[in-house]
């Protein structure tokens, strides 16, 4: 680089900044990722011996609202150590043939799964028990942002109020 052209140490310095601006929107898309579900019996079992739900988010790729549930409120309480003592969380991609364990410890695939659920519209936030029984009204899709979060809350609670520990 030659420090007399100004057009050279431009580019270097706009090159070093896109860097940085890359790392660091790499390291808070990483942060807010939800682990996609690849054992939900064990999930399920784990969650309720720590006595907290587990939140089964179901999604799809292109789905602009599963992105905003993910980025504005799912990730960043995913990625929140406090958060571990409330809810679990794992995700389901409706369209994936990713195997799959489901609640009875039945192999299948995340779309298998996701149909028998009945699932069929994404962003669904299903909360669960040990065995995969419903611990709370399912949170389907994302119409109203500035209450998601007041509808999330809630529901988290109602299921923290119903886990049942299963026996050992």
């Amino acid at each position: 680089m030659d420090k007399r052209n100004p057009h050279a140490m431009r580019r270097a310095v706009l090159r070093f900044c896109a860097a940085i601006l890359a790392c660091v929107l790499s390291q808070t898309a990483a942060a807010q990722a939800i682990a996609m579900a690849q054992d939900l019996a064990r999930s399920a079992r784990e969650a309720a011996a720590a006595r907290v739900p587990l939140l089964v988010f179901f999604s799809q790729p292109g789905c602009p609202y599963c992105d905003l549930a993910r980025r504005d409120y799912l990730g960043p309480m995913n990625s929140d150590p406090a958060s571990r003592t409330t809810q679990r969380m794992l995700e389901v991609d409706i369209t994936s043939e990713s195997p799959l364990v489901d609640y009875s410890g039945r192999a299948t695939t995340h779309r298998a799964f996701a149909r028998a659920e009945q699932v069929r519209f994404v962003p669904v936030v299903k909360f669960v028990g040990a065995g995969g029984e419903s611990l709370a009204p399912a949170l389907i899709g994302l119409t109203v942002p500035g209450f998601y979060q007041s509808y999330l809350d809630r529901r988290i609670e109602q299921a923290a109020g119903r886990i049942t520990v299963p026996a050992q």
